[in-house]
């Protein structure tokens, strides 16, 4: 039984340790009855460090104001609705509305503006909230581009772009909850996304 709770062969054990797939080794133990007895040891793994999440500055609320943040968060949810992981967000109108003033609130709070989420909602724990769904690192992708879709139409003010996609990037990686994949999240920096903004 490996520690995926899978039954396991030596042979598929010594496949997957010769891979890097697996951190399981096999020791011998002391047995009353048969004298000593082999088995496999499954150490603990770190699959990969979350990166820093550099929250915005109060500039960036001074910036844009208000209406504008909630302006991005509803065209950002306009562009998920018609992307591949549509089916991650309620069908029913009123549902929606009320998970899309959410997130716009977090929003207008994390960038300095008025703890609208915060005073109704308690801390955010973005993470633990996001548990019920399926996030996927494809997903967290088609969620970025989005996002940069959506920045793009609002004509977010060039000069805190930056900052706030320094934001968004990093804290995304902590929104994914289902590995496919024994690589880390790929990294999408703002660098990748300057020619979208013709920068």
């Amino acid at each position: 039984m490996n520690h995926h709770g899978v039954n396991q062969t030596e042979d598929s054990l010594s496949l997957q340790q010769a891979m890097g797939r697996c951190c399981c080794t096999r020791e011998a133990t002391p047995s009353a009855s048969h004298g000593s007895e082999e088995r496999h040891v499954c150490g603990s793994k770190v699959d990969f460090v979350f990166p820093d999440v550099p929250f915005p500055s109060p500039r960036i609320f001074a910036a844009t104001g208000e209406e504008a943040l909630r302006l991005l968060v509803h065209r950002h949810h306009e562009y998920l609705l018609k992307s591949p992981i549509h089916y991650l967000f309620p069908p029913d109108k009123e549902a929606l509305e009320k998970l899309v003033r959410r997130a716009a609130d977090f929003v207008v709070e994390m960038c300095g503006g008025p703890r609208y989420y915060t005073s109704t909602r308690g801390e955010p724990r973005m993470r633990s909230r996001h548990f019920p769904t399926t996030i996927d690192e494809r997903a967290r992708e088609v969620w970025l581009i989005c996002y940069r879709d959506a920045l793009k139409e609002a004509g977010f003010p060039l000069p805190i772009l930056e900052e706030f996609w320094n934001w968004i990037e990093p804290f995304s990686i902590r929104m994914v909850n289902r590995r496919t994949t024994w690589d880390p999240p790929r990294r999408v920096p703002f660098s990748s996304i300057q020619d979208a903004f013709a920068l």
